[in-house]
């Protein structure tokens, strides 16, 4: 550090005293600016998000926003980087400490001293204004990361809102079975008993009777599980079919992972030349004021420091080279979300339309095994032409294909919902857009 000690001057002190005053009636807190006042600008005049009566999916996903952890530590992370944003902004404006101290010796600090100190840094190369915004950068990733939390768990809640719905759905279709295959077992002892089947007929009837039986147990666990799981999101275990959707999957404007990446590719940029300029000289104006314990005087006097980091150990290099990597890291990882974004609307648009083709095929095919059933029951029952294995076959094939079709509803369902999220509309159909949560709009736009 290289000082400099001017203006000894009587009337030099009296300027030192004035700036030392102004420098202190400068340094309170600075306002919120960039991203946080735009933040504040967009969630002003919005109510915040309320709890909901009901158990129908709005107010289910509404109830399920206000308990999510998620969301709450996304929002948490938001505000901490606003704070992050003031600290590091506090350096371009003026600071002011208060010392007590003395020494022994010709080196030494003198008679104990009462000193107040002011600062103002004039000049280090643009690196003070780079350290605010990468935090601004920081602040904006946030901010999005809230917003995609806020989508991620309204997604969760509605899919684990509808699993209770399949789950239901499923249980009543091997319930359903078990009594169809219940009822065959009756029909084949009858027979059995008066010796028109042979035993080995029986028991496959009664075996397969006990593997539908194991069927419902399974389907009851799992409703049970995907209740539990909805008591924990929302607070109520009443699920059901969720009408909220888009079969256009494409996206409007970029999606929450690209804005992100290009966030950080800037941020990583700017890093770079902060690490570059990391030896640049500081300038700092320093007015004083001692008041030495036991003495009448009250020196003042103006500082200009000048400070520059010429060697920490190879630190400084090794920090522009990690900042170098982080780069590159940044770039790639670009690259990466572009080639994601346009895959995955591929994948959903191939999945609607693959789904729709099956769930005609299944219903066509339902309706085929319904025939047959009444077919198969006659050629065996009253003609004796058809083997009771190939009778309980269709019989299981006919409930199966049920159960297919009721995974598959809940899959499109769900496809549909990550389409309505990917093309910005889940939240208008929420009606979140109004709201705000923990401070912050429930807006997809960006400020």
């Amino acid at each position: 550090m290289i000082q400099f000690r001017p203006f000894r001057t009587p009337g030099s002190r009296a300027s030192a005293l004035i700036a030392c005053i102004l420098l202190a009636g400068c340094a309170g807190l600075p306002e919120p600016d960039g991203i946080e006042a735009a933040i504040i600008e967009r969630s002003r005049g919005l109510a915040p998000l309320a709890p909901a009566q009901g158990s129908d999916s709005r107010s289910t996903t509404r109830n399920g926003l206000l308990r999510s952890p998620s969301v709450r530590e996304a929002a948490s992370r938001v505000s901490a980087s606003a704070d992050e944003v003031r600290v590091k902004r506090a350096a371009l404006f003026p600071g002011l400490g208060l010392s007590l101290g003395g020494g022994a010796g010709a080196a030494g600090s003198g008679d104990p001293a009462l000193q107040l100190e002011a600062s103002q840094l004039l000049f280090d190369s643009g690196n003070s204004k780079r350290t605010v915004e990468v935090a601004d950068f920081d602040l904006e990733i946030n901010y999005i990361a809230f917003q995609k939390a806020v989508d991620d768990a309204a997604l969760e809640l509605l899919k684990a809102y509808d699993d209770v719905q399949t789950r239901g759905e499923l249980l009543d279709v091997y319930r359903k079975q078990m009594t169809a295959l219940r009822e065959l077992e009756a029909l084949v002892a009858a027979r059995a008993e008066r010796g028109a089947v042979a035993s080995t007929d029986l028991l496959e009837s009664r075996k397969r009777l006990q593997s539908a039986t194991f069927l419902v147990n399974d389907a009851e666990l799992a409703l049970a599980e995907a209740q539990d799981r909805l008591i924990l999101l929302s607070g109520q275990p009443q699920g059901g079919r969720v009408q909220i959707g888009s079969d256009s999957c494409k996206l409007r404007g970029e999606s929450d992972d690209l804005r992100m990446a290009r966030l950080e590719r800037a941020r990583a940029e700017l890093a770079l030349e902060k690490a570059e300029h990391a030896r640049a000289p500081r300038v700092l104006l320093k007015p004083l004021m001692r008041s030495e314990i036991g003495s009448s005087r009250l020196p003042v006097g103006l500082n200009l420091d000048i400070q520059s980091d010429l060697l920490q150990g190879g630190a400084l290099s090794a920090r522009e080279n990690a900042e170098r990597n982080s780069l590159t890291a940044a770039e790639a990882r670009l690259d990466v979300v572009r080639l994601e974004d346009d895959l995955a609307e591929r994948a959903l648009l191939r999945s609607l339309a693959a789904g729709d083709r099956k769930t005609q095929m299944l219903n066509r095919q339902i309706g085929l095994l319904f025939e047959t059933r009444a077919l198969y029951r006659s050629q065996y029952f009253d003609m004796g032409t058809r083997r009771l294995s190939e009778l309980l076959d269709n019989e299981e094939e006919y409930y199966a294909r049920q159960a297919e079709l009721a995974e598959l509803r809940a899959e499109l369902a769900a496809t549909r919902l990550d389409c309505a999220a990917r093309s910005r509309v889940l939240r208008r159909e929420l009606g979140l857009e109004g709201n705000s949560l923990y401070g912050f709009p429930l807006s997809t736009d960006l400020p």
